[in-house]
């Protein structure tokens, strides 16, 4: 199987995150505009304990390594392309919603 999320950033960046399950690890492979991300990594394996969260998984050290913004939902859409993968989050549901959106209610 195989999971892609898409990006439309206020930055202005374009990225797309493939998740596919191989064995006990979930290969994400990252395509964007981003200068940073691809410094930050466009492949990269992770396993059980990485999607659980905590200082110690693989997405830790990469922010460690090369910090993003704050404000960059790229780990965020990492985290929900892997839980899709591996059924921690239902891809019915994911289907049914078709986005997720940060909505900017109120610039003054």
């Amino acid at each position: 199987m195989v999971t892609e999320i898409s990006l439309n950033t206020v930055c202005g960046h374009t990225t797309k995150i493939i998740a596919t399950k191989e064995g006990k690890n979930t290969h994400v492979h990252i395509k964007t505009t981003c200068k940073k991300l691809r410094k930050w990594g466009t492949h990269f394996d992770m396993d059980m304990k990485d999607l659980m969260g905590g200082s110690e998984t693989v997405l830790s050290q990469k922010m460690a390594e090369v910090p993003l913004t704050p404000t960059c939902l790229v780990p965020a859409a990492v985290m929900n392309a892997c839980w899709l993968e591996n059924d921690m989050i239902s891809k019915n549901l994911a289907r049914k919603m078709g986005k997720m959106e940060i909505i900017f209610d109120k610039l003054e």
